[in-house]
């Protein structure tokens, strides 16, 4: 549990809270389908209002995070996904949660 606990100190600290997880997962699992979530499909899962979703998506995105850009369909539409960095790090923490098993 500490290397688990220590691991998320120092890689994870973009992750201040569930609500940061939840909205990581939901970015995660529509990138994993090859359908990037937008911020209106985001903001109808109901996880925040809309102004803490902005700002905890500015956040994430400081830290690198998520990525954000204009739909090739619509450039009104703003789609997120999760940085090869975050995805990389979320791949160490999960092979370290499968060693604990």
């Amino acid at each position: 549990m500490r290397t688990l606990r220590a691991f998320q100190r120092r890689r994870l600290r973009f992750l201040r809270t569930m609500e940061d997880l939840d909205v990581l997962c939901e970015i995660g699992l529509h990138q994993e389908k090859g359908r990037p979530l937008t911020m209106k499909e985001l903001h109808r899962l109901h996880l925040g209002s809309v102004p803490t979703m902005q700002r905890r998506l500015r956040r994430l995105r400081q830290f690198g995070a998520v990525a954000s850009r204009r739909t090739e369909r619509d450039g009104r539409a703003v789609e997120l996904r999760i940085t090869p960095r975050a995805l990389k790090l979320f791949n160490r923490y999960a092979a370290l949660l499968g060693r604990r098993g």
